[in-house]
């Protein structure tokens, strides 16, 4: 098996939501910084950005003419953030998982870099393809999921391993739905990791937290 996280409420739990608040209230200051007026507006934009364009950023480079790097720059100031917190049984669970295990993010790769080593679990994770890397255009884009294989295709054999010829073989676990559809279009096998979330029948698997992972038969295949 090939192991994909998305970082965001699924690497760390909606027990944990407060570490994504606290970059949500960062990407709706950089909205206001960007459009002018309150903070509420600001914050409906940034809404209307995420269900229209996939991502607020991809929103702000279409509708604002936003350069990429300055947005994370601005929403990644350490000092303004919050972090998850340790968690030694999650970085015992991802290195019992056999194959290897990458990170799959709308973000850029400091901020789940960051989160993965105030949880501990950094040792376990094998890569990240974020946002930069997939060239700004995100999940659940298809060419996002077009290009992680393409990244897989490359990666895989520089540390010995082969392509997965069954695309059910990756594994993509993801807190969104929408951006589970385009991985099962393409024959990968999802996990919704969710507990608020019902998963219809084309989700392969629904787990309501990442340390549910070892109820799933998936854990053990190679």
């Amino acid at each position: 098996m090939v192991w994909l996280f998305d970082y965001d409420l699924t690497l760390y739990g909606t027990e944990e939501r407060y570490v994504i608040n606290s970059l949500d209230h960062r990407i709706s200051m950089f909205v206001q910084k960007t459009v002018g007026g309150d903070f509420e507006s600001a914050h409906k934009i940034r809404t209307d950005y995420l269900e229209r364009f996939g991502t607020t950023l991809a929103g702000l480079m279409a509708m604002n003419g936003t350069d990429p790097d300055d947005f994370f720059d601005f929403i990644h100031e350490p000092e303004f953030l919050t972090y998850p917190k340790k968690a030694p049984e999650k970085l015992a669970l991802l290195q019992s998982l056999e194959g290897p295990r990458f990170v799959f993010t709308n973000g850029r790769h400091d901020w789940s870099e960051a989160g993965m080593a105030h949880m501990g679990i950094a040792p376990a994770i094998d890569g990240v393809f974020d946002l930069k890397l997939l060239d700004w255009i995100g999940k659940p884009h298809d060419s996002a999921y077009e290009k992680m294989e393409a990244w897989l295709t490359q990666k895989l054999p520089a540390m010995g391993l082969a392509m997965p010829a069954d695309p059910r073989e990756i594994v993509l676990l993801e807190d969104s739905l929408r951006n589970l559809e385009p991985a099962h279009r393409r024959g990968w096998t999802t996990v919704l990791v969710n507990p608020d979330v019902e998963a219809p029948d084309w989700v392969d698997f629904r787990i309501p937290h990442l340390m549910n992972l070892p109820e799933l038969d998936l854990v053990g295949k190679a």
